[in-house]
């Protein structure tokens, strides 16, 4: 794994996010000065058509479109056409300790004082995971889904929204992320299916040898396609992905059973306890006995 898809992962895991608002703003007509805000706002536009500058760029966003204001950039509603339905959040994506204290922003960056500047959150949205300021995806329609049912949880909010509103955020993120990357990548979408019948292959037949070409076979591609489709949807190659599956079994095994390290090997398909404690080693870092007298506290 490279330097950046390393950070990249990082991040995802680090995630802990706060709404800070949430409204379903319903108006006749739609005009916001310039300004910056502290944290994010995710805006879906649901009814009406908003003309709207962030910094130079000028968007007109239509029914369907999500917009992404990310901390600390200039923007200006100028103006709509028609009733405007826009449900929208204001939330961190990280945790912070002032989360209550910071308020949603209506000032520029000129207005503000040099203590509300400090208050600005990094773009981690935008700079780390190039998400756009303006999002068009197929599957606005599941986002537009999540962001109402958060809405809904907001406005009867008890302490326990405090673990719902950070599921409902990553989960937008995630389907953000997920529509993103089958617009950048058309062909993901096309095979998207084919693609996870391939994965329940391997993982029902982990213990197996799975060859390229019984795989290529059930998702109706070339080798050559295949391979290229399944590293840039998994992040890994087939073997490498049979490999951690089988791992991941042997552990389990490893944990949870009393039985012999040859016996697991052979469960998990390895020819022998050499070949799969070298496999387990590489994975892991650790030998599979030095992982089993770790989890048994010896």
């Amino acid at each position: 794994m490279n330097t950046e898809a390393e950070l990249r992962l990082k991040l995802l895991r680090q995630m802990s996010p706060n709404v800070r608002r949430a409204f379903n703003h319903r108006t006749p007509e739609m005009r916001l000065k310039p300004r910056i805000i502290f944290d994010y706002e995710l805006l879906y536009m649901e009814r009406g058509t908003l003309r709207l500058r962030i910094e130079e760029k000028l968007h007109t966003v239509i029914p369907g479109d999500i917009v992404l204001i990310k901390p600390g950039i200039e923007h200006e509603f100028l103006g709509s056409e028609g009733e405007c339905w826009m449900p929208h959040i204001h939330f961190d994506v990280m945790y912070e300790d002032n989360f209550e204290t910071v308020p949603v922003n209506f000032k520029s960056r000129e207005e503000c004082t040099a203590e509300e500047l400090r208050l600005i959150r990094p773009d981690l949205l935008g700079d780390a995971l190039g998400m756009p300021d303006l999002i068009r995806i197929g599957n606005h329609g599941e986002v537009h889904h999540t962001l109402m049912k958060l809405i809904h949880a907001y406005d009867r909010r008890d302490e326990e929204f405090a673990i719902l509103q950070k599921s409902l955020v990553l989960l937008l993120l995630h389907q953000l992320a997920k529509g993103i990357e089958t617009l950048e990548n058309p062909l993901l979408s096309l095979h998207e299916k084919a693609l996870e019948q391939t994965v329940t292959h391997i993982v029902e037949r982990y213990n197996s040898t799975v060859s390229l070409e019984e795989l290529s076979k059930i998702a109706c591609l070339s080798v050559f396609h295949f391979s290229r489709l399944f590293k840039e949807k998994y992040g890994l190659s087939p073997h490498q992905f049979q490999i951690r599956r089988r791992i991941e079994k042997s552990k389990e095994l490893i944990v949870f059973s009393r039985r012999s390290l040859s016996s697991i090997a052979e469960e998990v398909g390895y020819g022998s306890v050499y070949a799969f404690s070298k496999a387990f080693k590489q994975a892991e870092g650790v030998s599979p006995r030095q992982y089993a007298r770790a989890y048994s506290g010896e």
